[in-house]
Order: C-alpha cells, then sequence, then structure tokens
C-alpha cells in the first residue's frame, strides 16, 4: 500500500493510503480541498467603498477607543471576515493600521502645533504619555521629543 502525500504549503500534510480507485477519487476532494481554502483566503478583499468607509471611521476616532468589531459593521462583515479582508487590502491589521494612522497624526501635531507631547499623546488616542512615547519610539526610532526638536 502507497502513502501520498496532499499538502497545502506551511500546513501538515494530509496522509492518503493509495490504493484504488477509491484512493484516487479521495485525493482528488482533498486537492481540490486544499485549492479552495487558499483562493478563498485570497479573495478576502475588501471593496473600495468598505476601504474607505473603515478608514474614515478609524480616522474620526483616532482620539478614542474604537472596537473593530464596530468598524465592521460599518462596512456589512462580520469581524473576522472584516480583519482578514482588511489585512489582505491594506497590508495591515485593523489595530496595526489604526495605531500607524494615530503615530501618523501624532508627528503632524508635533509639527504643526506647540501641544505638550503628553497632549498629543492623549489627543491621538494614547492612555498617557509613557505609552505614547513607547509607541512612538517604537516605529519611528527616535522619541517624540527629540523628533520635534530636530
Amino acid at each position: 500500500m502507497n502513502v501520498v502525500e496532499v499538502a497545502k504549503s506551511g500546513q501538515s500534510p494530509i496522509m492518503i493510503n493509495s490504493a484504488g480507485p477509491e484512493a484516487e477519487q479521495l485525493m482528488t476532494l482533498a486537492r481540490a480541498y486544499l485549492q479552495l481554502l487558499e483562493t478563498r483566503n485570497e479573495r478576502a478583499r475588501l471593496s473600495y467603498w468598505q476601504e474607505r468607509t473603515a478608514k474614515k471611521v478609524m480616522m474620526e476616532n483616532l482620539d478614542r477607543g474604537i472596537q473593530i468589531s464596530a468598524v465592521a459593521k460599518e462596512c456589512s462583515l462580520s469581524r473576522s471576515h472584516f480583519s482578514r479582508a482588511f489585512k489582505n487590502t491594506t497590508g495591515h491589521t485593523p489595530s496595526d493600521w489604526l495605531q500607524i494612522a494615530r503615530l501618523t497624526r501624532a508627528k503632524e501635531l508635533l509639527e504643526q502645533t506647540d501641544c505638550s507631547i503628553s497632549q498629543v499623546g492623549l489627543e491621538c488616542g494614547f492612555a498617557d504619555q509613557p505609552h505614547f512615547t513607547r509607541m512612538f519610539a517604537r516605529r519611528f526610532g527616535i522619541t517624540p521629543g527629540k523628533w520635534r526638536a530636530r
């Protein structure tokens, strides 16, 4: 009895004992199923209006918390489908995109206003100045104070 592997890259293979025509049918079904899984994840993308709506809702809520499920609801999607489609569309998870948007807005405020660093952090939705400073430095490799002084 021969053993044949039908595998999707990055996952454990499906082992099939090949013994006759039933095994061939089973192998064909397994390959089709794996192909379906791969194409299902590739197709999960936001439409133009959904991407625009999601980004608009998140930008309107930079200064306060917003749940991903609320953004997904605005796009008429479940939370899990929205998260997968958002990442496939933008290359970032919704929470990562929101964090990048907050930090980008913080850079703008540091350049354009004389607000204190803690005020900038609060206006961009960070809990406190140490959290803001930590996230800013992690993303840009420099603290907000040093970045403003440049």
